[in-house]
């Protein structure tokens, strides 16, 4: 059995265990034998011309799972918590917004520029992993729900764009802008129908139908490559196991070309962020900030909670379509192995380790999941030819790149609002320093003309650069926060006073106050007779 495999049979053992609601292991295990025993029946007595019996079997602890998911009773709308860590997210202003975009492109026009070929094409569906990602900063980062499905959707999108969206054949083949939007609004409508029963669930309960609904769409869906005939309409959902998608032509813009289409997935993330800063700082947007806060709360305040997740729902699984519909365009034929429920899974984790309320947590992901792992990836089975003698160490990292999403996500404990966080900290802190920021932005100006006039390699460049903008902002904000706080005491423990330091009167208040001492006079050694008690005020 396969790592995937045991991971999919734990994910199948859930069905089980909602049978008890995770409290009952009698129920579970009487789910259990209701589960085995129908795919048993399904082998048995399911006809064999039902060619996609096999895949139903499959799907079946999927189905059951989002069936009790739906017809157990729910806990009441919970109100406001008060946690030990939470997340903390800024939300950047409009005009922040606006030159963060334009920012973007700068920045992916100066990159096309010293890129190879293959590197553009990394750099491309980095992107296009990113826009998916922003379907869940807007769902959980702005509304707090959960999809752990969101390469589903994109899925779906790119099967409407295959059967519908495009025009002409072979290399002058075209997806159409009408297209895209019918897949938008095709992801959309199934994001309300699996919103509509899973409204009422939250926490782990939605986190499971959603990764139910993902599951079946991979074991179901987009194994379904037989002809079918219903009603006289014949087609094929998944033809061959794959789709071919070709680049998009939007009115006279042709973006068939690598560099076009880079330009495109840029300028397309940059727009659908900007426009969810517009969104968060609307009144819906704040509604959203509400609901997530406290469901109760907002309910009482007279707020359609159902309205409001619906809505976000269909929104953030518009988003997921097209960054899917962009996704298989730039691989060009895509497989069912790139909709995988792992992977996203793994996108979830690089989300919310990058920060799931930042639109640029969004890009952190994107260049994370798929540029940073792809080049460690290289490095590390270059270096297994280069030094045979160490092969198997090599061989070994490159397996641990595997898990590299979940161990980081054992870090969020201390940092819950992310990755971006402490780089946006860290730029606020440099922001203070005139003299600094000049420094960063010419030294990252440098190592960006060092390599376009080939002094410097590729590999220096993204070497030299990181360190100029990940570890720069952090290192150099707790150093200016250092140089700030230089001169002022540091302050006491209070279970330290008295040890570290003498008590002062203003110790002894801050106790009176404490103790509800205050105007209580205490008498002295002198003035108590022998015998007498008592205090006297």
């Amino acid at each position: 059995m396969s790592a995937g495999q045991l991971t999919l049979l734990v994910i199948d053992a859930f069905a089980a265990a909602m049978f008890g609601r995770l409290r009952s292991l009698p129920r579970t295990l009487a789910g259990a034998l209701v589960i085995g025993l129908t795919t048993t029946y399904v082998i048995a007595y399911f006809p064999s011309k039902w060619t996609w019996s096999s895949s139903f079997r499959n799907s079946l602890p999927m189905i059951f799972l989002f069936i009790v998911l739906i017809v157990l009773p729910q806990d009441r709308l919970r109100g406001a918590t008060v946690l030990r860590l939470r997340e903390r997210f800024r939300m950047p202003s409009i005009r922040t917004a606006w030159i963060a975009g334009l920012v973007l492109m700068v920045v992916v026009f100066c990159l096309k520029v010293i890129m190879e070929r293959t590197a553009v094409n990394t750099l491309t569906l980095a992107l296009t992993f990113a826009i998916i990602a922003l379907s869940l900063v807007l769902l959980t980062g702005f509304a707090g729900e959960i999809n752990l499905a969101a390469l589903s959707f994109g899925a779906i999108a790119v099967i409407v764009v295959y059967h519908f969206g495009t025009t002409g054949s072979g290399s002058d083949a075209r997806t159409t802008l009408w297209g895209i939007l019918l897949a938008a609004v095709v992801t959309a409508l199934v994001g309300a129908v699996i919103a509509l029963p899973a409204l009422r669930l939250r926490g782990l309960y939605l986190a499971l139908a959603t990764m139910a609904f993902g599951v079946f769409v991979s074991r179901m869906v987009l194994t379904e490559r037989n002809e079918r005939d219903i009603f006289g309409l014949k087609f094929t959902i998944f033809t061959a196991g794959q789709l071919t998608i070709p680049k998009p032509k939007i009115g006279p813009f042709d973006f068939n070309s690598p560099d076009a289409f880079l330009f495109l997935c840029a300028g397309l993330f940059a727009i659908i962020g900007i426009g969810m800063v517009y969104l968060r700082h609307s009144g819906y947007g704040r509604r959203l900030a509400a609901m997530k806060d406290s469901p109760a709360a907002s309910a009482t305040l007279g707020m359609s909670v159902v309205r409001l997740k619906l809505s976000i729902f269909m929104m953030s699984a518009a988003i997921a379509g097209i960054g899917g519909v962009m996704m298989a365009a730039q691989i060009g034929t895509v497989n069912s192995d790139r909709f995988d429920i792992l992977l996203s899974l793994s996108l979830m984790m690089i989300t919310v380790v990058g920060g799931i309320g930042y639109i640029s947590g969004a890009l952190f992901a994107g260049l994370f999941l798929i540029a940073f792992v792809q080049m460690l990836d290289l490095t590390l089975k270059k270096f297994a030819v280069d030094y045979s003698s160490l092969e198997a160490i090599f061989l070994f990292f490159v397996s641990a790149v595997t898990v590299l999403p979940a161990t980081i996500g054992i870090t969020m404990g201390k940092n819950p609002s992310g990755a971006v966080s402490d780089i946006v900290n860290g730029l606020d802190q440099i922001k203070q320093s005139k003299s600094l920021v000049i420094t960063l932005v010419g030294l990252e100006a440098a190592i960006w003309a060092l390599t376009a006039t080939d002094v410097i390699t590729n590999w220096h460049f993204v070497i030299l650069t990181m360190i100029n903008l990940f570890i720069v902002p952090v290192i150099g904000g707790k150093v200016l926060l250092a140089r700030a706080m230089r001169g002022v005491p540091k302050p006491v423990p209070p279970e330290l006073i008295g040890i570290d330091r003498p008590f002062t009167s203003d110790d002894l208040a801050e106790m009176d106050r404490a103790l509800d001492l205050e105007g209580v006079v205490v008498p002295s050694a002198g003035t108590v007779r022998e015998g007498a008690t008592g205090v006297s005020a």
